[in-house]
C-alpha cells in the first residue's frame, strides 16, 4: 500500500457512548504533532457522500449492517468495522487530490499540520448582482465589472415588467427593471472609486476591452452587443451602439481593428464591420451551443469551445476566417480556456463532468498539427481557469465556490481554496504581484494575495521525493510487463505527460 509521507492517520480504538459507537482517530504528522478526534460512523458516511460528489474511484467504506441496529454488534463486528474505517482513511490520504481537498482537511482537522501557507484575502468588493465578468484596463487604470441578477424568478419578473403591452401609452418614460449592469471603477493603490454604471434589461454575460479603439464590448443574454466608446479625458462612455448580433446569448467576443467577432448559444460565429455597420461573416461553427472563446492577437487565433466538448482553432484573418483544427475533448461543455503563448499550450476545463485537457499547439503556423498532451478527469464542475507559469500552478474556479490549485508537475491538487459562497465565475491572475482576482455568484469581487510557496519547503522536498519514488515503482512494474524497447518508449511518453509544463 502506498503511504502518505507527511501524515499518518489511524483509527486506534472504539467505545460505546449510550446508543452510539465512537471511533477514536489519531493523526500524527512528520513534524511530531499529533491529535485525537472522536467520530461516529454517520460522520464517515457523510464524508464519503461529499467525496463521491467530487471524486471517482473512492475506496470502499465499510457497509452498515441493518440487522445489528436492533440487536447490537458483537466485539468481532466492531473490530472489523474499526479496521475497515482505518483502511478507508489510509486509502484516502494517499490520494493527493483527496488529501488536499477542503472536505477531508476539515474532517481530519489537517490545518493543525501547519504544512501550508494559504492565500490571504486582501480586499473584497460587494456588488448588487452576481459577478459575470471583469476586465482591468491597465493604461487608463480602470476596472470594468459585469454583474447580473442570477435569480431566474427575478429575471422572469423583470421580463414581464419590461414588456410593453398594446394598450400602454407611447408617452412618458417606460417602466423598466434591470437584471444586468456594467460598472466602471477608477483604480488607485488601495482604493476603487466608481465612475459610472450602465444598466441592461437583459443579463450581461461577457466583456472585452479594446485598448486601440477604447471600445468596451458588452455581450448580452438577448444576443445583443453593446459597444461603449470610452473617453480618454473623463473615462466615461461618450457613445453607445447596440448591435443585434445573435438570436441567443452572447458567450464570447473580441474586437480586431474595426471588426467585432462574437460567438453565441445560437451556434454561430459572426463578424460585424463597425465602419460599414453590416454583418461581414456568418459561420455556423457547430451543431452544439458555443460556450467560450478567447483570442490571441499575435497569431490571429480564436479558440472556441462548445457544449459537446469540441474545441475549434480558428484563423480569423479577414476577410475569410477559417477553421485550422477541431478537437474532441473528454470534458463536455467547455467553460474555461487559457492559452500560454510561451509554452504553446491550450488548457481547457469542462463543466458537465469536470476535467482538464492540455493541448500542445506548437509554434505559430503549426496549429494544424496540434495534439492533446494530457488529461485529468474530475467530477467537480469547473467554470474558469488561470495559469501561473512562474509558480507552475494551475488555478481552476469551480461551481461549488472553491478554487483548486494544481501542481503542474503531476496535475495533482496542492490546495483547495474556499473563495466564494456561490459558483466562481471569473478568475484573473497577476504574475507580478502574485494576486488572484476572483468573482462569484455571491455578488463579491475578491483579491487573494498568494505566498511565495503554498507548501512549506520541507513538505515540498518530501513531496518531490514521494513523486520520484512512485515514478520508480511504476517504471519497475512496466519493466516486468513489457520488453526493454517498449518499456523505454513508455517511460519517455509518461515523463512527457507528467512534465507537460516544462
Amino acid at each position: 500500500m502506498l503511504k502518505n509521507e507527511s501524515v499518518n492517520v489511524e483509527v486506534i480504538s472504539y467505545k460505546e457512548d449510550n446508543k452510539y459507537i465512537i471511533y477514536k482517530v489519531q493523526i500524527k504528522t512528520r513534524t511530531k504533532k499529533q491529535w485525537l478526534l472522536d467520530k461516529r460512523y454517520s460522520q464517515f458516511e457523510e464524508l464519503n457522500k461529499k467525496l463521491q460528489e467530487m471524486f471517482q474511484n473512492l475506496p470502499q467504506l465499510p457497509k452498515k449492517s441493518f440487522i445489528t441496529v436492533f440487536v447490537g454488534k458483537s466485539k468481532e463486528e466492531l473490530e472489523d468495522r474499526r479496521v475497515g474505517l482505518d483502511t478507508y482513511l489510509k486509502n484516502l490520504i494517499v490520494r493527493k487530490d483527496i488529501f488536499n481537498c477542503q472536505i477531508l482537511r476539515e474532517f481530519l482537522e489537517l490545518d493543525k499540520m501547519d504544512d501550508l501557507v494559504p492565500p490571504q484575502l486582501a480586499f473584497e468588493q460587494v456588488l448588487l448582482y452576481g459577478v459575470r465578468d471583469f476586465i482591468i484596463a491597465k493604461e487608463p487604470g480602470l476596472l470594468f465589472v459585469l454583474n447580473s441578477d442570477m435569480s431566474l424568478l427575478n429575471r422572469v419578473d423583470a421580463y414581464v415588467t419590461n414588456m410593453k403591452m398594446p394598450w400602454e401609452s407611447e408617452r412618458g418614460e417606460p417602466t423598466t427593471q434591470s437584471v444586468g449592469r456594467v460598472e466602471c471603477y477608477q483604480m488607485d493603490d488601495q482604493s476603487f472609486t466608481k465612475l459610472w454604471e450602465r444598466e441592461y434589461n437583459a443579463q450581461a454575460i461577457c466583456l472585452y476591452w479594446d485598448p486601440a479603439s477604447k471600445n468596451l464590448l458588452v455581450g448580452l443574454d438577448s444576443g445583443t452587443i453593446n459597444v461603449l466608446q470610452i473617453s480618454t479625458k473623463t473615462n466615461k462612455f461618450e457613445e453607445s451602439l447596440e448591435i443585434e448580433m445573435h438570436t441567443e446569448r452572447v458567450m464570447g467576443l473580441f474586437q480586431r481593428k474595426n471588426l467585432v467577432n462574437s460567438i453565441s448559444k445560437d451556434r454561430h460565429y459572426r463578424i460585424v464591420d463597425l465602419d460599414k455597420a453590416q454583418l461581414a461573416v456568418d459561420i455556423e461553427l457547430s451543431q452544439a451551443e458555443l460556450t467560450y472563446m478567447i483570442y490571441n492577437s499575435d497569431r490571429y487565433l480564436a479558440i472556441v469551445g462548445d457544449r459537446a466538448g469540441q474545441l475549434f482553432l480558428m484563423n480569423v484573418q479577414f476577410p475569410k476566417p477559417s477553421i485550422i483544427a477541431t478537437f474532441q475533448f473528454n470534458t463536455p461543455f467547455i467553460r474555461g480556456i487559457y492559452f500560454d503563448d510561451v509554452k504553446n499550450y491550450i488548457i481547457a476545463c469542462g463543466y458537465n463532468e469536470g476535467g482538464l485537457t492540455v493541448l500542445d499547439v506548437g509554434k505559430a503556423g503549426q496549429e494544424s498539427q496540434a495534439k492533446i498532451k494530457t488529461k485529468l478527469e474530475s467530477k467537480i464542475k469547473s467554470r474558469e481557469l488561470q495559469w501561473s507559469r512562474k509558480r507552475g500552478e494551475l488555478m481552476v474556479g469551480n461551481d461549488d465556490g472553491t478554487i483548486t490549485i494544481y501542481n503542474a508537475i503531476d496535475l495533482q491538487p496542492i490546495y483547495v481554496l474556499k473563495a466564494h459562497e456561490g459558483a466562481v465565475t471569473k478568475l484573473q491572475w497577476f504574475e507580478e504581484s502574485q494576486i488572484l482576482m476572483t468573482g462569484g455568484k455571491d455578488k463579491k469581487l475578491k483579491w487573494w494575495q498568494f505566498p511565495k510557496d503554498l507548501l512549506k519547503k520541507e513538505f515540498v522536498e518530501k513531496e518531490q521525493q514521494q513523486i520520484i519514488a512512485e515514478s520508480k515503482l511504476l517504471s519497475m512494474l512496466k519493466v516486468q510487463e513489457d520488453n526493454r524497447k517498449k518499456d523505454l518508449d513508455s517511460d519517455e511518453d509518461d515523463n512527457e505527460l507528467g512534465q507537460w509544463h516544462k
